[in-house]
């Protein structure tokens, strides 16, 4: 007897402009912040553009958020990797697509947007496409 597949984590990277902006004016900031030491003045760049450098090289491999089928819940991670904020059924929660927007139904039944715009579209678009079967085959209430 075979079983089908487990359901496989869907990870949505961030949009190629956000790395890349985060990279280069981390770099640029370092630059400056270095060229004003060397004249004997401080900037804050020299605090900073490291800083923004590692963000920017961290966000090409990090994703920005991810999506379990199996439990029907939606992670967004922070640049530095780890989970920053839980959506779904986790919190007692339920993921809703309503043609536009991926929503969270909580609790007391109030709606909340879930902010996706940062990813990729087209991984987006796999979210959402798994949150609408998943809603298709959830019981109605």
């Amino acid at each position: 007897m075979t079983y089908p597949p487990a359901p496989q984590t869907l990870k949505v990277r961030y949009k190629t402009w956000y790395p890349v902006l985060f990279t280069v004016v981390g770099a640029v900031w370092t630059v400056v912040g270095v060229l004003n030491l060397l004249v004997g003045a401080f900037a804050i760049g020299i605090i900073t553009g490291p800083l923004f450098l590692l963000i920017g090289i961290l966000t090409f491999s990090n994703p920005y958020a991810s999506y379990e089928p199996a439990t029907g819940t939606v992670y967004l991670h922070s640049p530095l990797g780890f989970k920053a904020a839980t959506y779904g059924a986790a919190k007692g929660e339920r993921l809703w697509f309503d043609g536009t927007n991926v929503l969270r139904i909580l609790p007391d039944g109030r709606q909340k947007k879930v902010n996706l715009k940062v990813g990729r579209p087209e991984e987006v678009a796999q979210v959402v496409q798994a949150v609408g079967a998943a809603q298709q085959q959830a019981p109605q209430q």
